[in-house]
């Protein structure tokens, strides 16, 4: 998904679907969480007005998912619009469907942003930030693998920094994989 931070992209994708033909667009209705969620995907394959589309390998479409909202309860609406670039052929139903990888995405980005504050992270030089990313994610996976405490993430890490023993046993989880 195209966040906020990522101004200049999303001001490109707004410019492409002023610009370019949809290719393809889906339609949905949700039910969930007390609330009606009706879903417009529209796609577009016609990169050309994209300046960046070198910046992206394998990119194929970008998509915009307009959602309304309804509050069962209270009938208060609420209106959104995300962006999307996506390595998938122009099938807006298949965009569609990709929400829960977009979900997984999303939710591995955030914890690696609020736990290891990524997004703040000044490494740039050679491939620093990757290999930050690489361990984040490694430590990230071994903290959600100890379950002795109900401590947050962000505890947890904070203890294994903290406390030698804890961190043992966390790095301990390692050994058990081949």
């Amino acid at each position: 998904m195209v966040k906020g931070n990522q101004k200049g992209l999303k001001e490109q994708i707004e410019k492409v679907f002023s610009i370019a033909a949809i290719k393809d667009e889906y339609q949905s209705t949700g039910l969930g969480l007390g609330r009606t969620e009706f879903r417009k995907c529209e796609v577009v394959d016609q990169l050309r007005f994209l300046d960046d589309r070198d910046d992206w390998q394998d990119l194929k479409g970008i998509a915009r998912v307009r959602s309304r909202r309804i509050n069962k309860q209270s009938g208060e609406e609420s209106v959104d619009t995300r962006y999307y670039i996506t390595s998938l052929k122009p099938d807006a139903q298949l965009v569609s469907q990709s929400r829960s990888h977009w979900a997984v995405e999303n939710n591995l980005h955030w914890s690696l942003d609020v736990i290891f504050k990524e997004d703040a992270s000044l490494k740039k030089k050679d491939h620093s930030a990757l290999n930050y990313n690489m361990v984040t994610k490694m430590a990230l996976q071994l903290i959600d693998l100890e379950s002795s405490t109900k401590k947050s993430k962000r505890s947890k890490r904070l203890l294994c920094a903290l406390d030698d023993e804890y961190r043992e046993k966390i790095l301990n989880f390692y050994k058990r994989f081949p």
